[in-house]
């Protein structure tokens, strides 16, 4: 019955995923001018500007910095759980 219902459902999610990664309405349509929409109806958000490649490196330097510093606190707080007796949690 389980293995039923676990078939089922995986198939049920693949055909809404595929019915909706085809549709085009995920599309943005833009003018000349920049805006999303068409028309010159109004209500368009304007597109951002492209990232300038300095501005990619930083972020990826304080994405690894930061990285970085995530593992060294997560990896104190272990040892210290460890020092105090305190389970771990291993996820």
């Amino acid at each position: 019955m389980f293995n039923r219902l676990t078939v089922l459902f995986c198939a049920l999610a693949l055909l809404f995923l595929a019915a909706c990664g085809g549709s085009k309405s995920s599309r943005a349509s833009y003018d000349d001018d920049g805006y999303e929409g068409g028309g010159s109806g109004g209500g368009g958000s304007k597109r951002a500007a492209p990232a300038k490649t300095e501005d990619i490196k930083q972020a990826n330097r304080d994405a690894v910095s930061l990285t970085e510093e995530n593992h060294k606190l997560a990896k104190e707080i272990f040892d210290l759980k460890n020092k105090l007796g305190l389970p771990t949690d291993e996820d």
